[in-house]
């Protein structure tokens, strides 16, 4: 049975090995039969690698110098504006009905840790650095800067100077805490304003502090209706001459 089975495959092996390599042409293009079963194009169309960016301005000086505009296959271009931290420029649909990606635009931000109790310090460190200075913010650094732990300790810390005192439990010394509180993070492209949303400020019994966004994600429809906004006041001249065509 063995031998009737390996005298069969090298029957098959022999056989294909025999096959000629075929060729065939559909139209201009050539197509050769790589693994003598199927066809596969000989020559087919390449497509550029994405340049990406990490800005919106650099999409912008790109499209503006039109440095590619040469190549006449690249022709109009479609902006899509996917989210509030990328952005990606298309040409049109090829004879295979394929987009080429000419170049993308992805923000690099640092991501507050919404949702998680961290230590007054780290969170005063990322209140002062990673969302927009205002009244609101103002006032959550300085709830995180008094806070007063019952039995571990009376904690005050304005950002400068620290002083601590050993007692039980976590309170604010602030009567009133604003929360939800308006803030502004920085969660999309710096080249335009940072959208407002509501956020609960909490502080668990260890003194911990913590934001919790409290929008269900709709402050993303602003950060991408910004981005659209600026694209087209910077590209007003490309639009005008239909060059680019941005959707969202």
């Amino acid at each position: 049975m063995e031998n009737n089975l390996k005298e069969a495959l090298e029957y098959a092996v022999e056989l294909r090995e025999g096959q000629e390599i075929i060729y065939d042409e559909v139209g201009e293009k050539i197509f050769y039969d790589s693994s003598k079963a199927s066809l596969r194009e000989l020559d087919p169309i390449k497509y550029a690698e994405t340049l990406t960016t990490k800005s919106l301005s650099g999409l912008v000086g790109y499209l503006k110098s039109k440095f590619d505009e040469e190549y006449e296959a690249l022709g109009p271009l479609l902006i899509h504006v996917e989210g509030p931290t990328t952005v990606k420029v298309y040409s049109r649909l090829d004879e295979n009905r394929k987009r080429e990606n000419v170049i993308a635009a992805a923000a690099s931000l640092k991501q507050f840790p919404y949702g998680e109790f961290i230590d007054s310090e780290q969170f005063i460190i990322n209140v002062l650095s990673l969302i927009q200075r205002d009244e609101t913010s103002e006032i959550i650094r300085q709830c995180a800067s008094q806070i007063h732990i019952e039995g571990g300790g009376d904690l005050k810390d304005d950002g400068v100077s620290q002083t601590v005192t050993m007692k039980e439990g976590a309170t604010l010394k602030k009567d009133k805490v604003p929360s939800p509180a308006e803030l502004r993070p920085y969660r999309t492209f710096l080249e335009v304003e940072q959208p407002k949303s509501p956020f609960i400020f909490r502080v668990d019994k260890y003194g911990r502090c913590a934001l919790f966004e409290a929008d269900g994600g709709l402050w993303r429809h602003e950060a991408m209706d910004n981005i659209k906004g600026f694209l087209n006041k910077e590209l007003k001249t490309e639009i005008d001459s239909d060059y680019v065509t941005i959707i969202a």
